[in-house]
């Protein structure tokens, strides 16, 4: 089984004889590195505090943001900070939206790095894998603070207490040396990293899925960035081919192997078949996975996420999908799947009709009214036509509520819908749905994204023929017309469907340095009423599901700011990031 999990705890239970050993916090440092079950376990309590792979940091429920900061889609509450302060483009000096500061864990990882070398006399095959899971978290975590802040400082040995000031108050290094810092420290143990890994520890394969997308993000900011402060934001034009061709040789050592496939577990029902893809735990594609259980190891992913009619009485349909995301998933035989606005309101529909002939990718990754779930059909209108033709939007109806079971992200009222919510990653056998039951693994690695990315470096290497067949391998498990050319847009387009909702496109904005455009701007969402004398929906257009808050995204957004407060703790820092 392919399985990585991200380990909450010490591992009691994997550890044998560990408590035999006596309270760990009286167990001595000599004592961990000369009992390779205790190495272990302080490897793995490093692992568990990679928090920040839960789907990008804390504070949001353990839900996915970056779908309501990006293109995709919005915040669904209006009172919420992510709606009204950072889609509005308030991120300012002081910070504060999924940081990342991880110089704590990394002190951590580099005095484990330096004494399990002076003290431990463990055998090089005990040793080696773990040098390397904690080179593997070092290079992960620098990489999650690299794009955020651009050059940071690159810190691999513990610093004494008592060191002096210039050696404490460490200098920001330039971003182009911290990538090459992570390219490194990946290239050092990829041969020292199994194959196929023990659940807990990261493959050979992890490493250099890793390694594929930290170079994919430098090419890209060498490539369309700007170089600011001396190299401290940017990296130079001239390194972007190496840094392509990085990406794209990593990629293809992994799509070489023959380790992993393409999900393709019901090739008879392409919908189906994506939404499995992310519900069906150790498939074929993934590589790296964060593992949750729903109970010790959990999120609140269901809760927030899952249709309201579904939750107990408060949470769901906490991101809501713009129009505009909709329209970008094409028809299956290719032709533009942007909706018709004279066809939508011609008459009341089942929108399951009205969407059939959409790449199965949307059905597998949106929901919306009608669709069935649990056995019971979505119901998320805004109101009721009476068979007089007066339209309801309050109270009930014979029975029915006027404004459906999902009002709190769907209502009519506010403003504030879309019409259309998540449904990739939803568990449909998670009953009830309550807060911390979430037991579906996120996806950190798979091989759909190192198609894309070959794609994209093949691309911009010159080898179009090979950037078609990545793609259209994807559109071919997708079940959606091949494609006959290629371009940069086209690559992106791709990159947008396959990986919808998996906390890339936020940041695929922000490499490709059109953010601004893409997110600054009004965004649409549809209205539906139930109408008595069809048992269908009539639709209604909702021109600015942004009323009060407008989506803006600033130049100075491309990197968030160090922040007076660590600037304040360490001068060598200054400046901070341009425009804070």
């Amino acid at each position: 089984m392919r399985k990585y999990l991200l380990i909450v705890a010490f591992a009691f239970a994997a550890c044998g004889d560990l408590l035999d050993k006596g309270p760990l916090d009286i167990i001595s440092e000599d004592a961990v590195y000369t009992d390779p079950v205790l190495a272990q376990a302080y490897v793995n309590n490093i692992y568990s505090k990679l928090s920040f792979l839960n789907r990008e940091g804390d504070g949001f429920e353990n839900v996915d943001p970056t779908s309501g900061l990006a293109d995709e889609g919005r915040q669904g509450r209006s009172w919420h900070a992510l709606y009204y302060h950072w889609k509005a483009g308030m991120l300012n000096e002081n910070g504060g939206l999924m940081e990342l500061w991880e110089y704590g864990n990394l002190r951590n990882i580099n005095d484990f790095l330096e004494k399990i070398e002076e003290k431990s006399s463990f055998p090089d095959d005990t040793k080696g894998p773990m040098v390397a899971q904690m080179k593997f978290a070092r290079a992960l975590i620098y990489f999650y603070m690299a794009k955020r802040y651009g050059g940071i400082p690159i810190i691999d040995k513990p610093q004494p207490i008592d060191a002096p000031e210039e050696e404490l108050f460490v200098s920001r290094n330039k971003e182009v040396d911290v990538y090459n810092f992570i390219i490194n420290e990946l290239d050092a143990i990829v041969d020292d990293l199994p194959p196929s890994a023990k659940v807990g520890y990261p493959s050979k394969y992890a490493a250099l899925a890793l390694k594929s997308r930290a170079a994919l993000y430098a090419a890209s900011i060498a490539t369309w960035g700007e170089v600011a402060l001396d190299g401290l934001v940017g990296i130079p034009a001239s390194e972007a081919d190496r840094f392509w061709q990085l990406s794209y040789d990593a990629s293809q050592e992994i799509i070489n192997s023959g380790v992993y496939s393409l999900y393709n577990a019901l090739p008879n029902d392409k919908a189906e078949n994506f939404r499995k893809l992310f519900v069906d735990e150790n498939n074929s594609e993934v590589i790296f996975s964060w593992q949750l259980t729903g109970e010790n190891v959990s999120s609140n992913y269901d809760l927030f996420m899952s249709p309201f009619q579904f939750c107990p009485g408060w949470g769901g349909s906490n991101t809501s999908v713009y129009l505009e995301m909709v329209d970008e998933f094409e028809n299956i035989d290719g032709s533009s799947g942007k909706l018709n606005r004279a066809l939508a309101t011609r008459q009341p529909w089942d929108l399951r009709e009205l969407f059939k002939d959409k790449d199965p990718r949307f059905h597998a990754s949106v929901y919306y009214e009608g669709v069935e779930w649990k056995g019971e059909s979505i119901e998320n209108w805004g109101g009721i036509i009476a068979p007089d033709g007066t339209k309801i939007t309050s109270g009930y109806y014979e029975g029915k509520p006027a404004q459906g079971r999902s009002y709190s992200a769907a209502g009519y009222a506010g403003g504030a819908i879309t019409g259309f919510n998540v449904l990739k990653y939803l568990d449909e056998t998670l009953i009830p749905v309550d807060q911390n039951k979430t037991k579906i693994d996120f996806i950190v690695f798979r091989l759909g994204e190192i198609l894309l990315n070959k794609a994209e470096a093949a691309l911009e290497l010159g080898k179009s023929n090979e950037a078609l067949e990545a793609t259209n391998l994807l559109r071919a498990r997708a079940g959606i017309k091949l494609l006959d050319e290629i371009s940069r847009e086209k690559v992106r387009h791709e990159r947008k469907v396959e990986l919808a909702f998996e906390d890339h496109r936020w940041w695929d904005l922000k490499r490709w340095r059109i953010a601004e455009h893409a997110i600054t701007r009004t965004f649409t969402g549809i209205y539906t009423f139930y109408d008595v004398n069809t048992g269908n929906f009539k639709i209604e257009f909702n021109d600015n599901v942004h009323e009060g808050a407008p989506s803006r995204f600033l130049a100075k957004h491309y990197y968030f700011p160090i922040t007076p407060q660590r600037i304040a703790n360490n001068p060598n820092l200054a400046p901070d990031n341009p425009g804070y």
